[in-house]
């Protein structure tokens, strides 16, 4: 029988595609699914005074050792030694926003690794870093709200093969468990590294490491 990796915080938004709703599911969603992506309200708009740093990505996807990619979708990484694809069999207890593509390596069952993307409206790449980051203050008090602590709601800012990255660090008291989350944008998708952990904080932060050494992100205009 299949294994099932339950996880706590998933995708915490679509922030820029307006889908708030909290979503709760307990169905496993197979490496290759592709979903619809979400859809309403306005979106922010690019501050002509403010230049992204950010490069104008890649084309194509050249991952190497055992790579994880969905298929379709716009990126790959090389699973961390010692870490199982589970893409196939990890649950939802939270999360807000509609994923289009989602894998996951774990562990064990709340120490894993989930890499999940979101199709956004509109093209990130001129949008300010400050009003990405605005926005996302908005979806950690919705969060907040459901019982995650954030060690800070400033982020910390660094790049992802060469992508906008925004990083947070979260805890779910009532499962004990904690989390480094990344926020990468290029183009218009919107890719997030959830990396958990409950038990295994060196082994899950060496191969959070690993996955965003390896990580390649197409640029989707």
């Amino acid at each position: 029988m299949r294994r099932r990796f339950a996880v706590v915080l998933l995708g915490l938004s679509s922030l820029l595609a307006g889908c708030a709703s909290t979503v709760t599911g307990t169905g496993s969603i197979a490496a290759d699914a592709a979903k619809p992506s979400g859809t309403g309200a306005a979106s922010p708009t690019a501050d002509p005074s403010a230049s992204s740093s950010a490069s104008p990505g890649r084309t194509s996807l050249k991952c190497s050792g055992k790579v994880i990619s969905p298929a379709g979708s716009p990126y790959c990484f090389s699973a961390p030694a010692g870490f199982q694809d589970v893409s196939s069999s990890v649950t939802v207890d939270a999360s807000i926003g509609r994923e289009k593509y989602r894998s996951a390596v774990a562990l064990a069952d709340r120490d894993l690794i989930i890499v999940t993307v979101y199709a956004l409206p509109v093209d990130t790449d001129p949008i300010a870093d400050a009003t990405l980051e605005g926005e996302l203050k908005t979806v950690l008090g919705q969060l907040a709200r459901q019982g995650f602590t954030f060690e800070s709601t400033t982020a910390e800012r660094g790049e992802v093969d060469g992508a906008r990255s925004f990083q947070y660090h979260a805890s779910q008291a009532k499962e004990k468990l904690e989390s480094d989350v990344y926020f990468l944008f290029r183009g218009k998708n919107e890719i997030q590294v959830n990396c958990q952990w409950k038990e295994k904080e060196t082994d899950i932060g060496k191969g959070c490491r690993s996955v965003l050494d390896t990580l390649q992100f197409k640029n989707v205009k």
